[in-house]
């Protein structure tokens, strides 16, 4: 249950920032595609971190090593899921929740260099600053908790695929 806890946090953080973000940029409140208190991609976003995390850990690596292919490596990885997941919306909802066209080094509407390099940054310090703080919170979710917030999800990804 650790992954499905991570995954709803910080689906649930993401949805925070996209909406403070939107607030303060846009004057509206969007929730993203799903109606609950969630934004997925945030929570994609947070296990691709655990995992490379752990697989760059079995190494031993020097820590500025480990840093440097961890930021690397999380780039690429946030970059595609960016752009996976722009696409997925579209093709599914028929929507685009976020266009980097006016962005200077963009590759059409889903992803561009300056967006991938701060995504890598942030991930970055979510993995090595973050996540062991949240780790010892994470840890103490009740099962039954982590359960009620799997139903809640699938009965959103119902009633948003109904309408």
């Amino acid at each position: 249950m650790y992954y499905v806890n991570i995954f709803f946090i910080f689906s649930f953080i993401g949805f925070l920032f996209e909406n403070v973000l939107n607030i303060f940029s846009n004057d509206n409140f969007n929730s993203g595609i799903l109606y609950g208190p969630w934004t997925f991609i945030y929570g994609i976003g947070a296990l691709l971190v655990v995992f490379l995390n752990k697989f760059l850990k079995q190494y031993h690596l020097k820590k500025w090593k480990e840093v440097l292919l961890f930021y690397i490596g999380i780039t690429i990885l946030m970059t595609l899921v960016e752009f996976g997941g722009g696409m997925l919306i579209e093709s599914i909802f028929h929507r685009t929740y976020w266009d980097y066209t006016n962005m200077r080094f963009n590759y059409g509407k889903y992803i561009c260099l300056e967006v991938s390099l701060l995504w890598g940054v942030l991930a970055t310090m979510i993995n090595y600053f973050a996540l062991p703080w949240i780790d010892k919170f994470v840890k103490k979710i009740p099962i039954l908790v982590s359960i009620g917030f799997i139903l809640l999800f699938i009965l959103d990804i119902v009633f948003t695929l109904m309408n």
